[in-house]
C-alpha cells in the first residue's frame, strides 16, 4: 500500500450525487479517476482496494464488476507469456458514457428536432389517402361493423359458416 501514493482523494460532484452507485462504489471510483489521471488507466489489485477501504477481497470484486456492469469502468487483463495466468488488471475509467469510444460508431440520438409530417400523424384514419381506388377520389362509408349493411353480391353465405347446417 505504500506505492500506491494516495494522500486524498476528491469526489467531483456528479459521482457524489449519482444515485446508481453504493458509498464504497463512489469511493473506489474516485480512486480510480484519481489514479488514472496520467495514463487514462491505473493498476489497482483487490487486494489494495481492500486494505485501503478495509473490506474483503471478494466485496472488492463484486464492487468492481458492479462498477463494470454499469459502464461507469472498463477492464482489461494483461496475461503473462504463453499463460493464462493474469499479471495485471488495468482499471479504466468512463467518466462519461456518452462520450466515451465504444464499440457503437454512432451513438443513439437523444433529442429529435425533426417533426413529424402533417399527412403521417395519423394515417389510419386518413381516408384521402386510404381510400383512392382507381384514381377516383370518392371516399367510401367507413368503420361498416355489422355485415347486414354491407352490399353482397348473390353469395350463398351460408357456406360461410362452420355449422350451415345449424341455420338452414
Amino acid at each position: 500500500m505504500s506505492s500506491l501514493n494516495l494522500k486524498g482523494i476528491w469526489i467531483p460532484i456528479e459521482i457524489l450525487t449519482d444515485d446508481k452507485l453504493s458509498d464504497k462504489e463512489k469511493i473506489i471510483y474516485a480512486i480510480i479517476i484519481y489514479l488514472s489521471k496520467e495514463n487514462q488507466y491505473c493498476f489497482l489489485t483487490n487486494k489494495t482496494i481492500s486494505e485501503l477501504l478495509n473490506i474483503s477481497v471478494t466485496q472488492v470484486s463484486n464492487l468492481i464488476n458492479s462498477l463494470k456492469s454499469k459502464e461507469y469502468i472498463d477492464t482489461e487483463l494483461i496475461y503473462k507469456e504463453n499463460t493464462k495466468q493474469v499479471e495485471m488488471r488495468k482499471l479504466i475509467p468512463i467518466k462519461n458514457k456518452y462520450t466515451y469510444l465504444r464499440k457503437v460508431k454512432y451513438p443513439p440520438q437523444e433529442n429529435f428536432n425533426t417533426p413529424i409530417k402533417e399527412n403521417f400523424k395519423d394515417n389510419k384514419y386518413n381516408n384521402k389517402i386510404n381510400n383512392k381506388y382507381n384514381g377516383n377520389n370518392k371516399i367510401y362509408k367507413k368503420n361498416m361493423a355489422n355485415f347486414e349493411q354491407r352490399k353482397y353480391d348473390d353469395i350463398d353465405l351460408t357456406r360461410l359458416y362452420a355449422n350451415a347446417d345449424a341455420f338452414i
